[in-house]
């Protein structure tokens, strides 16, 4: 393997490094696109082309057999053994899996997942985003992440599954065991034990819920799930499942990091917040800048099917391959000043939802969430400011958020 020391990242500890790691990205996209790390064990790809023919489908990459690195170390007769529920589910979710069993996925749950579906919970979104503001007005000194950004995704879930809201701690349970465990590459047995037992309790609830549906329907996702039907075929039970599995790690941790991460650039950048207020008929084209700039959504994960060049470097069968989206956002290249948040940026190259075979399907759930939020809170406040001395972000590499986030808003007097 060809290997650039003097760049080299090690990925078990870069997403805990926050923004610092991603320079390290940049630095490693102008000396090494396509790099080996010794560290870690796999390659790294950081300009923009390169990950965005990843996600496209253009190279020799898959996502099928891909485990979480954590279970390499474990022989494989003790994996069922000690992670039962994660080695009958996660090997089949929508992000694991190639085509043609991605694509019958795909359009089952695209089916499920509708604008319409999507649209009937903007009244819950600002009726929840309401009460978020007036949280803040009545304590403007707070903890953001947990007291405010991962109640709305987390309410919003619900909602759409059409689970009662007394279950919000238990989801924030889940959802934290999955963000620790799934959304590091390197978790421990640990750790993975701990999502292992998430994700069984997650399938008591859900699974018997599902049930319901089929008896009685009603007008929510999980109804959805149950008829949705793409050439006589419907998705079975662990298919379900493994779906839900998905939407509680795709779909509330990655928008609760974005309101947090979020509020942390707008803090260091008044002039965007100020820009929000001025032109709210612009809050999608600011939230999109908003969440290319924070790099939230940092890596895609992949395997090589073959053995292949690419740029003179030759990648073997077998070989796991970081697709880095937060550096290929960050190509100058592909945007104009791209260390500079510019919310009249046209965001149309963006990675953030990983355009390709796996283009986000909830990303419409999540751009109405964040536009709404964002426009309301710079409504209601003039500004905002962190209090912590350094933010402590997750040890993950695939997602980044932080484990808390400590601010001061200022209300609006006029």
């Amino acid at each position: 393997m060809q290997s650039n020391a003097a760049v080299d990242i090690d990925l078990n500890q870069g997403g805990t490094q926050g923004n610092a790691f991603i320079q390290q990205l940049g630095r490693l996209r102008e000396l090494d696109p396509v790099h080996w790390s010794e560290r870690s064990r796999c390659w790294l790809v950081t300009r923009h082309a390169d990950v965005y023919a990843g996600l496209q489908g253009d190279m020799p990459l898959s996502l099928d057999r891909l485990i979480t690195m954590g279970l390499v170390s474990i022989p494989v007769e003790e994996r069922a053994k000690l992670f039962p529920t994660i080695m009958r589910y996660m090997p089949n979710w929508i992000i694991n899996v190639d085509p043609p069993v991605h694509t019958r996925l795909r359009k089952l749950l695209v089916k499920a997942f509708t604008r319409k579906v999507v649209e009937g919970v903007r009244p819950f979104v600002r009726e929840r985003v309401q009460l978020l503001m007036d949280k803040l007005q009545n304590q403007p000194e707070i903890e953001f992440n947990e007291e405010i950004a991962r109640q709305l995704p987390g309410s919003v879930i619900l909602k759409l599954l059409g689970l009662p809201l007394e279950h919000l701690p238990r989801l924030r349970d889940w959802s934290n065991r999955f963000q620790l465990g799934v959304g590091n590459p390197f978790a421990d047995v640990e750790t993975l034990k701990r999502v292992d037992e998430a994700m069984a309790d997650m399938n008591a609830i859900c699974s018997a819920e599902l049930e319901k549906r089929r008896r009685e329907p009603k007008d929510d996702l999980l109804t959805a799930m149950v008829q949705a039907v793409e050439d006589g075929e419907q998705l079975s039970m662990d298919e379900m499942l493994g779906a839900l599995h998905v939407l509680i790690v795709a779909g509330h941790d990655t928008t609760s990091n974005t309101l947090s991460m979020g509020l942390a650039a707008l803090a260091e950048h008044p002039e965007t917040w100020d820009y929000l207020y001025r032109h709210p008929d612009k809050a999608l084209e600011t939230s999109l800048e908003l969440m290319r700039f924070i790099a939230m959504s940092t890596s895609q994960p992949r395997i090589a099917m073959s053995d292949f060049t690419w740029h003179g470097k030759q990648i073997h069968r077998g070989d796991v391959v970081f697709l880095f989206l937060a550096a290929g956002n960050r190509d100058p290249h592909a945007f104009a000043d791209p260390e500079r948040m510019d919310p009249a940026r046209n965001n149309e190259q963006s990675l953030v939802f990983a355009p390709g075979l796996h283009h986000c399907i909830g990303h419409l759930l999540a751009k109405m969430q964040v536009t709404e939020f964002f426009t309301a809170l710079v409504t209601h406040f003039k500004g905002a400011q962190v209090l912590d001395d350094s933010i402590h972000y997750m040890p993950q590499v695939i997602f980044r958020g932080v484990f808390e986030l400590n601010v001061r808003v200022t209300p609006r007097t006029d």
